[in-house]
């Protein structure tokens, strides 16, 4: 897979996740600064802070988290994702549309040529919906546009099967798990809620906790987004 966007990394032997020391809690100021952490998964993931989930009855993904934004050339997030993951050189119409390709989708050990069709889909690897309620609450609306466009690390969006990402929907990993990769998957979880600081629940952790003892310790490494909060 190329790398792509400022990622620390995309081949999952060499994923690295993050973390200032142990300053893996939520900060308090208004506005939080980047950083980075390495540390390894098992680690990672019993350092990870617990909350009960919050405002769930006052989420809505278009209000809260807006829609794919510009990012240059004509191109939308969607068709950054999808070029930067195309295992071969990509086809576009004059409007930035992908339409040829070759995409692999870890979820289901399947390769794609085209992402349309209802083929593949771009996956927030943290749903919006667990974001939400695992802190984004509080946080901008600035902030939340900035975390459902996130180019600044590859394991935030993935480009995936539909009937897979459709399953899947907004549960955590105590809930659903991929068929294929899922050592990667957990990687990518625990990453992304370091990256954007976010909290998780006791079952959420207990099942990161016994999925990541059959996987390697990878040492993650990750930089820490930006966040302000209202």
């Amino acid at each position: 897979m190329k790398v792509r966007r400022s990622t620390a990394g995309t081949a999952w032997g060499v994923i690295a996740v993050v973390a200032i020391g142990l300053g893996l809690v939520a900060p308090t100021p208004a506005t939080a600064r980047s950083s980075v952490v390495s540390v390894r998964l098992r680690t990672a993931i019993r350092q990870l802070p617990v909350a009960a989930h919050s405002h769930a009855s006052s989420y809505d993904r278009t209000k809260d988290f807006g829609v794919w934004i510009s990012q240059g050339g004509g191109c939308n997030t969607r068709a950054v994702v999808l070029k930067d993951e195309s295992l071969a050189p990509t086809t576009q119409n004059a409007y930035c549309t992908i339409e040829t390709g070759k995409w692999y989708s870890f979820y289901n050990a399947r390769y794609y040529t085209s992402p349309y069709g209802g083929a593949l889909q771009i996956d927030h690897v943290v749903p919006t919906e667990n974001t939400w309620i695992s802190d984004a609450w509080h946080w901008t609306h600035a902030t939340r546009v900035r975390y459902y466009n996130d180019l600044g690390d590859s394991r935030t969006l993935v480009a995936v099967d539909r009937n897979d990402n459709e399953s899947k929907g907004d549960r955590d990993p105590s809930q659903w798990m991929p068929s294929h990769g899922r050592c990667r998957y957990i990687t990518y979880w625990v990453a992304v809620k370091i990256r954007w600081r976010l909290t998780v629940t006791t079952a959420e952790k207990s099942a990161l906790t016994r999925i990541a003892a059959q996987c390697p310790n990878t040492v993650l490494t990750v930089h820490r987004a930006q966040i302000s909060t209202s």
